[in-house]
């Protein structure tokens, strides 16, 4: 199964892609995701930030997802600064994170996580903290 196109704006884009640019990846997992995050970025739908789909995974969007560790609620996607997990706020730049920016919601995702690939379900995706500033 191949994952659907990626739909961001391309403030975001420029945003992501420059980070993994410059960034040193904790381990060959993470690696992976990142690579492969940005080649989905390099071939995503861009468009302009008022016109994004309501529902597209963006940085500070809150999502419930279905994975094959069980149903997670309210995981916050944030740039790394701003992550900490005991707050449910995760970086977009783990494997996880990164499986999940620019899908909609009701999308379907296969992705290389720890255990291998697998398939996450992207149950609900709330967009009520994306700051225009970030993808604007």
């Amino acid at each position: 199964m191949e994952n659907p196109r990626l739909i961001i704006c391309a403030k975001e884009r420029q945003l992501l892609m420059s980070w993994i640019i410059g960034s040193t990846p904790a381990d060959i997992t993470i690696s992976h995701s990142l690579n492969k995050l940005y080649t989905e970025l390099e071939q995503a739908e861009i468009r302009e930030a008022d016109d994004l789909p309501h529902d597209v995974v963006r940085v500070n969007s809150i999502v419930t997802i279905q994975a094959p560790s069980g149903r997670k609620e309210g995981l916050q996607l944030v740039m790394p600064l701003d992550a900490d997990l005991k707050a449910n706020k995760l970086s977009v730049f783990t494997v996880m994170g990164s499986a999940l920016v620019g899908y909609q919601e009701g999308t379907t995702i296969r992705w290389k996580l720890p255990k291998g690939e697998e398939t996450i379900y992207l149950e609900k995706v709330d967009n009520s903290k994306v700051s225009s500033k970030v993808g604007g």
